[in-house]
């Protein structure tokens, strides 16, 4: 029996070649998972939990002035103050009408705030 080792040679060589351009297929893949991903919605929740209540109304505070940690970690010092003296403020304002609120002079509509009704028979 003759083998013929032009073609076993031929053949390797094309498997080879293929299992080459899969490798490259998964070395892309590999570098596509290894690149870091956006964080998913159990993370930005775990990160949100870990954050004190004060820190989460100043974040808060932060967005509707239309700023961002980040941007607001780019500006000036002076420029930082002024925002904060802002979120301070508008904290101090929210935390007040959550206590009048709940002492009784919200708009709750009850007994208390009603006026010039006669409940005598």
């Amino acid at each position: 029996m003759k083998i013929d080792t032009k073609a076993l040679g031929s053949a390797s060589a094309a498997a080879f070649a293929t299992s080459r351009k899969s490798g490259a297929d998964f070395k892309a893949v590999l570098e596509t998972k290894q690149q870091p991903s956006q964080p998913t919605a159990a993370q930005e929740l775990d990160t949100y939990m870990k954050k004190s209540p004060a820190e989460r109304m100043a974040e808060m505070i932060l967005k509707s002035l239309g700023e961002t940690p980040e941007s607001l970690a780019a500006k000036s010092p002076a420029e930082q103050a002024s925002i904060m003296a802002k979120v301070a403020a508008l904290i101090k304002q929210k935390m007040e009408e959550a206590t009048a609120k709940a002492n009784g002079g919200g708009d709750g509509g009850g007994a208390s705030g009603v006026t010039g009704v006669n409940v005598s028979a």
